[in-house]
């Protein structure tokens, strides 16, 4: 008997062709398109083969946390890529988002950027509490539509986050 992917693996590969979808939206408009492209191509094969892929079944016992090794593989492809690229390495962290729901995991962590600026650090704590309501929301939607907004406003929040730790570093350096 052939097993249907679970629940959890139907979800990180909506998410992972959802994100994909983003990238490819906004790569025309991007510097690094083929890169941006490439990232979207390495979540579409994310989300196939947890769409298509059958969960592992030990001694009987069906594993929900399952990664099947072609979707890591992609996975890790593309934030090879996004860490090589400049301006993409904002996408680091927002494709932790493709896991973030599957137990044992978490979303992505920030750094604590400790601007020594109070300005910078009432942009952080903006930004933190927005990445945090927007990623409490992804894991709440329902809606295809909704999360794919979602997802792209983690995009936008994990960018500006990124854009403020360049402008803490600045200022420490400038101190």
């Amino acid at each position: 008997m052939t097993l249907a992917p679970t629940h959890t693996a139907r979800v990180a590969a909506d998410r992972a062709r959802l994100l994909a979808a983003v990238l490819r939206d906004r790569a025309s408009q991007h510097p690094a398109e083929a890169q941006l492209r490439a990232i979207a191509a390495d979540l579409d094969t994310t989300g196939h083969h947890f769409a298509t892929e059958p969960p592992s079944v030990i001694n009987g016992i069906t594993i929900t946390n399952d990664i099947p090794a072609d979707a890591a593989m992609a996975l890790w492809d593309a934030r090879a890529i996004a860490e090589d690229t400049p301006g993409l390495g904002h996408l680091v962290p927002v494709l932790r988002y493709v896991l973030a729901h599957m137990p044992g995991a978490s979303g992505p962590e920030l750094e604590p950027l400790s601007p020594a600026i109070p300005q910078l650090a009432r942009r952080e704590a903006g930004l933190r509490t927005r990445i945090a309501l927007a990623a409490h929301e992804l894991g709440r939607v329902n809606d295809p539509t909704t999360r794919y907004a979602v997802l792209a406003v983690l995009v936008d929040l994990h960018r500006e986050f990124a854009d403020l730790a360049a402008a803490a570093d600045s200022a420490a350096e400038h101190r």
